[in-house]
């Protein structure tokens, strides 16, 4: 049974302003979703709260602690179910019933199998009203899709950022790309690092951009996102920027599962992960391999920033879920290095081509961003 109560302006309100703090952690709480929690009182707030980082404690219980004794009676707004099961502490839902609230809105259902409902059932159990009108739900999932895809696909959500002149060229034949894209458009895309769990590149990208691949700027004091560099042989990493920059263990170099072992000792020594993967027939690493087990170690959300060869490779594997595309006001020789060269031997006819959804568009600086959704 579900308590649907008439959906009020303030409710809308109070809902938005929810979902604004599950984004001031997103990309720094993994494995756990970044969950935004308001608590009001007679159209007041009484207390809020979002997941800290790493994940603990968790919104509604920074809430609760702050709303006191004002959160009898209170109505709680939610960005995802809250946790049934005990683990190494109480579960949220006790801890609202414990609070005597006495509403509780929320949209999303937790896909995890282990709530499920189960939390919803549990708050209806002890009298607390439970409303799950689908009030803003995709404003809501896009906050949580990448908790969703973990759970659902057993794999991070991935988005692959490209920037490309005019003509779709990612650098000059000489591999020289620095800048295509703007400076506005380069402040922005650290504002995308800040919000994903990790970056991830190819090695022609590392050779060739020797990126240290960190927040700069006014985004420098936040959780540093997990560096993943695709390095089969294991060949390179000594030779990168970013190999001086190293903290909290937050590298990981991927490489053929079956080299010898002697090569990975000498990098865990120095604290830099590695990790083993399965390769194709043709000698690429698997991807589909990689993602599972990037989701096992708990990341939800991993931004791609290329290059060429990546990209194309991800996309098709078919596992890319959002393609943001920058576009210059630059050409560049033909000779230049393409951003995506599919073999598609079905592109002959236009109605087998793939087609995205544009979820948005926008102008940065001299730049444009199109934001692609791929099903």
């Amino acid at each position: 049974m579900k308590d649907h109560q008439k959906t009020t302006k303030i409710d809308y309100r109070f809902l938005k302003i929810a979902i604004s703090l599950g984004y001031r952690n997103l990309g720094a709480t993994w494995p756990n979703p970044s969950v935004g929690c308001v608590i009001v009182k007679n159209n007041h707030i009484v207390g809020v709260g979002n997941t800290a980082c790493k994940g603990r404690p968790h919104a509604e219980k920074i809430a609760l602690e702050q709303a006191k004794s004002n959160a009898t009676d209170s109505t709680v707004y939610l960005t995802l179910e809250p946790c049934s099961h005990f683990g190494k502490t109480n579960p949220c839902t006790s801890e609202l019933i414990k609070a005597k609230v006495k509403r509780v809105v929320c949209p999303l259902k937790d896909p995890n199998p282990r709530v499920n409902g189960k939390g919803f059932e549990l708050l209806r159990s002890h009298g607390i009203v439970v409303d799950n009108t689908p009030l803003l739900l995709k404003e809501i999932k896009e906050l949580n899709e990448g908790f969703i895809t973990s759970i659902e696909k057993k794999r991070p959500y991935i988005t692959l950022k490209l920037a490309m002149s005019l003509n779709g060229k990612i650098a000059t034949k000489e591999n020289k790309s620095s800048w295509i894209s703007g400076d506005k458009s380069r402040l922005f895309v650290q504002m995308l690092r800040s919000k994903h769990d990790a970056i991830m590149i190819g090695t022609k990208t590392a050779f060739w951009d020797n990126p240290r691949l960190n927040l700069r700027d006014q985004f420098k004091n936040l959780s540093q996102p997990v560096k993943i560099i695709l390095d089969k042989n294991l060949k390179l990493f000594e030779q990168l920027d970013m190999n001086k920059s190293i903290t909290n263990n937050k590298i990981f170099l991927v490489h053929d599962v079956n080299l010898k072992k002697e090569k990975t000792k000498n990098l865990k020594a120095k604290g830099i992960n590695t990790l083993g993967i399965s390769t194709l027939k043709n000698g690429n690493l698997d991807l589909n391999d990689l993602f599972k087990k990037l989701s096992k170690l708990g990341l939800t959300r991993v931004l791609v920033e290329g290059g060429g060869t990546l990209a194309t490779s991800l996309l098709e594997s078919k596992l890319v879920d959002k393609l943001i595309l920058f576009t210059a006001g630059i050409i560049l020789d033909k000779e230049g290095i393409d951003g995506i060269h599919l073999n598609l031997s079905n592109a002959i006819n236009l109605d087998n081509c793939d087609r995205y959804t544009l979820d948005s568009s926008r102008i940065i600086g001299n730049d444009i961003a199109h934001f692609w959704n791929i099903k």
